[in-house]
């Protein structure tokens, strides 16, 4: 229940979804993305967990290099394990607290879709603070 309302979501703020069976499937759909858009503008990272209710996928890490790749690319690839797909924002709380506690430096981003603003002239425009495309790829093995 919580994937299908996931990929709903997720695709309602246009991103695309894949689904992938096994580590060899996923490896497949990122070498596709690298093809069609150049391996150079393609950023891979993995969610630590993604949020049901509103298409989000959480990426939590701990290098700037993998925070950069969901910024600076045309297309951000976020692999999330479908067994760790949430109801709500509610329910990544703890989880959240865990990983912040201590001294450890951590980057925490909510992604939701391409980048979009309506800064310039209230015309909304994708891509300009970030990717221009948002390829999730759900694993489900």
């Amino acid at each position: 229940m919580d994937t299908e309302k996931f990929i709903e979501r997720a695709q309602a703020v246009a991103a695309r979804v894949s689904r992938a069976a096994d580590e060899e499937a996923v490896a497949h759909l990122i070498a596709e993305d690298q093809t069609r858009f150049g391996a150079e503008n393609v950023g891979v990272v993995r969610a630590a967990c993604g949020i049901a209710e509103t298409g989000t996928c959480v990426v939590i890490t701990d290098d700037e290099e993998t925070r950069l790749k969901t910024m600076l690319p045309e297309v951000s690839v976020i692999v999330l394990r479908a067994d760790d797909i949430v109801p709500n924002l509610a329910d990544t709380a703890a989880f959240l607290r865990e990983r912040q506690s201590g001294d450890r430096i951590s980057y925490t981003s909510f992604i939701t879709g391409p980048s979009r603003t309506a800064d310039i002239e209230r015309v909304s425009a994708i891509g300009v603070h970030g990717p221009l495309d948002l390829h999730i790829i759900l694993l489900e093995g």
